[in-house]
């Protein structure tokens, strides 16, 4: 009986802890991308210097040809996204080739969900309607990838450990 009451206890707060969380991204602006020149990592680094201070910062993640729909995607905590919106059909007022628009991701978010159209319910940006082209993730000095085979052999030895210390516990 202790082992089901274990499991429901440890279920009920998986589940308590998956119904909170949320993905927070700041949207911090846009701009027309005529403003800009082509579409690549270095021009939109450039673009987001004009948002925040991006001395240091280095290209962490790259998604291409999207298919104009909501993007869950991982990122690193902390790090700016610089997406690629195309023109649509907003009629005269609209920038030649869509938009770039900033967020942040915030609250310690590893996955978070991009709008797949731009002009979302809070982001007023004049200079696209179109759906979405692509991301850029740029992350700020301090934060590191982690090395996954390192991560791997960590976790096996002390998944090892574990082992040898019930085995030896018991006798």
């Amino acid at each position: 009986m202790k082992p089901l009451k274990y499991f429901a206890i440890i279920g009920a707060a998986l589940f308590a802890l998956s119904f909170t969380a949320q993905a927070h991204l700041d949207y911090l602006g846009s701009v027309g991308k005529d403003t800009v020149g082509n579409n690549s990592p270095p021009a939109d680094l450039l673009a987001l210097g004009g948002v925040v201070d991006t001395t240091g910062f280095v290209l962490c993640g790259n998604f291409e040809d999207l298919n104009e729909a909501d993007q869950t995607i991982s990122v690193m905590a902390g790090a700016y996204l610089v997406v690629h919106y195309g023109k649509g059909d907003i009629g005269k007022g609209g920038s030649k080739g869509g938009s770039l628009e900033f967020f942040h991701v915030v609250a310690g978010e590893t996955t978070v969900t991009v709008p797949g159209f731009a002009n979302g319910p809070t982001n007023p940006d004049t200079h696209a309607a179109g759906g979405i082209s692509s991301i850029r993730e740029f992350c700020p000095p301090g934060t590191n990838l982690p090395d996954s085979g390192t991560t791997a052999m960590l976790l096996g030895s002390a998944l090892t450990g574990l082992g040898l210390v019930r085995r030896y516990w018991k006798r």
